[in-house]
């Protein structure tokens, strides 16, 4: 009997004769083998489902992970693309700001056609005792004497020559307290006053205005600008707004408050009037 079950033959026989009967069985919906396999085959699904879930939720990370890769990378692009437009914008306006100010130099030879115009660029402060004076990169090389009058583009003034040298100059402004010019309103009323730098208002970019014709007759609003009285500054160039009036008082006469057109503080080029030599001098 034992070598009976040893035998080859006799497994092989006894295997395909159990496959067989599994095979019956299972095809009964309700058989024992049927209910079988459901008991062994629900946990496996079940498992099988959550697996499935977990790998959905990761490939849902990932997905949202490229996704934000993907959108941070734009983002970046987009930045980059902003700060180049940024500068190019910069640089238009920029040359747009020089082309007005270069029509604006342009009329200036026909304002002042008894006079040569040099351009200069503010290249520092004077190391005097000064506050707002300026050194420009022309001197007596191109031309430029003490006492020429130097104003913007604009045809605003700035003020004239104090000193000299080869290739550079200092300029004194208006607002300097040892400065003083002739100016009248441009109403056609008129009337003759002196503006001039004091020690009070310049470190406020203002000017002082005494020295008021008794007929001349001045409110907060009114424009001045230079008379061409004096032998320095010709007569027509922008000086600034009244903007504030006072009355008599027992240390200064009748005066005023000017605010220059121009910003001290921002200047960063200038035109200097060169008288030319008409032979009378």
């Amino acid at each position: 009997m034992n070598k009976l079950l040893r035998s080859r033959k006799f497994q092989i026989i006894t295997a395909v004769i159990v496959l067989l009967l599994v095979v019956l069985l299972s095809a009964d919906r309700f058989s024992d083998v049927n209910i079988i396999r459901n008991i062994v085959t629900a946990p496996v699904t079940f498992v099988q489902k959550g697996i499935n879930s977990v790998g959905d939720w990761f490939e849902g990370i990932f997905a949202s992970v490229r996704k934000y890769a993907v959108v941070v990378g734009e983002n970046a692009d987009l930045k980059e693309e902003n700060l180049e437009l940024r500068e190019h914008i910069a640089i238009l306006s920029g040359i747009e700001d020089e082309n007005d100010r270069l029509r604006e130099a342009v009329k200036l030879k026909d304002i002042f056609e008894n006079y040569n115009i040099t351009g200069a660029n503010i290249v520092g402060t004077d190391p005097g005792n000064f506050l707002y004076n300026y050194r420009i990169d022309v001197g007596t090389h191109d031309g430029v004497e003490i006492d020429d009058p130097v104003i913007a583009s604009n045809n605003v003034l700035v003020g004239r020559i104090y000193s000299v040298g080869l290739t550079s100059s200092v300029v004194m402004p208006l607002i300097d307290e040892l400065s003083g010019i002739s100016a009248w309103t441009t109403k056609s009323e008129g009337g003759h006053a002196i503006v001039k730098g004091d020690i009070e208002y310049k470190t406020e970019g203002l000017c002082l205005m005494d020295t008021i014709s008794e007929t001349m007759e001045i409110k907060v609003g009114d424009i001045l600008e230079t008379s061409g009285m004096g032998g320095i500054f010709p007569r027509g160039i922008l000086i600034g707004e009244i903007t504030e009036v006072h009355k008599e008082t027992s240390v200064i006469g009748r005066h005023a408050i000017v605010e220059p057109f121009l910003d001290f503080n921002a200047i960063e080029e200038v035109y200097i009037l060169i008288e030319k030599d008409t032979g009378e001098k």
